[in-house]
């Protein structure tokens, strides 16, 4: 764990963890995805029928309803210890395009890591853990939450939009089964549904990496071969992930004499103002925000086109 600075710089392999507690044990959320922090007030909170596990109802939100889920439900916790306080919070998200609240007991305090420092989950313990890894810190294990899988279970629709007919028929210079497409993601569930739809609209060469180190490493090893324009490759990575985020993996491949020349796509649920300076920073060709297949499809057909 490092300290704190101001900003977070693109590229430094480093992230922000806003620290919530449920009951005595905390849980990590990208400060990335956090756009506010407020305490609970029920009255707000207007219960829906036929709710999916975990959903509490819709929260009137600065004017707006936002769908407001509690993480000790979907945590499988209810009352497993005792709360550290009884003054329960929610922090409101933003990532892939929605706006969502999280309720929680309370809320620690926000922490800095390097990505280098974050342990996986094992696979083995399931592919729809709603969490991600662990890090320590504070004489804590704390458990860092997979927001974009919660979303993926409880509301499918919002993580990956469907193919349009268009989209999957048109034609480019360069064949889509032609493209050599490296695809670094973590989320196991988002990887298999994006390789799916790639697979589905005639993109067939797909290598997929875990963690963006495992991507960086398989790169380095075939640089020789990404230096032979006949056969165009593409990187496609999101910017969450262990051991080596998206935006490390961008820097150091266009810092490479050899692979300085690969074109690369971020492809996050992050992608706002902010974090398109840091694409920018990084240099990369690219970027589109989950889940917007048809964009991403629409800038591989681009590529082929050139």
């Amino acid at each position: 764990m490092k300290q704190q600075g101001i900003l977070l710089g693109a590229g430094t392999n480093e992230m922000e963890l806003l620290t919530v507690w449920i009951y005595d044990q905390l849980f990590g959320i990208n400060v990335a995805k956090v756009q506010s922090v407020q305490a609970y007030d029920r009255k707000l909170v207007t219960p829906m029928p036929e709710n999916p596990p975990g959903v509490m109802g819709m929260m009137l939100y600065r004017e707006r309803t936002i769908p407001i889920l509690d993480l000790e439900l979907l945590l499988d916790m209810a009352k497993k210890g005792d709360k550290k306080n009884d003054r329960e919070i929610v922090v409101v998200t933003e990532f892939n395009n929605t706006v969502n609240a999280f309720k929680a007991h309370g809320v620690n305090r926000i922490l800095r890591f390097s990505w280098a420092e974050f342990s996986p989950i094992n696979r083995f313990i399931g592919s729809d853990s709603y969490v991600t890894g662990s890090v320590q810190a504070d004489e804590h294990e704390i458990m860092v939450l997979d927001l974009e899988q919660v979303l993926a279970t409880v509301f499918p629709g919002m993580v990956l939009e469907s193919v349009s007919e268009e989209t999957m028929q048109r034609k480019e210079k360069i064949s889509r089964n032609q493209l050599n497409i490296l695809f670094a993601e973590d989320s196991f569930t988002i990887r298999k549904g994006v390789i799916k739809v790639l697979k589905q609209a005639g993109f067939e060469e797909i290598t997929s990496f875990e963690n963006g180190q495992d991507a960086c490493d398989y790169c380095m090893k075939h640089a020789d071969d990404f230096a032979d324009t006949s056969i165009p490759t593409v990187v496609i990575s999101d910017i969450e992930m262990p051991k080596m985020d998206g935006l490390t993996l961008c820097r150091k491949l266009k810092q490479d004499p050899v692979l300085k020349d690969l074109y690369v796509i971020i492809f996050s649920s992050l992608i706002n103002t902010q974090m398109i300076q840091k694409c920018q920073q990084v240099s990369a060709d690219r970027y589109v925000t989950k889940p917007e297949t048809n964009a991403l499809i629409e800038i591989l057909d681009e590529f082929c086109s050139n």
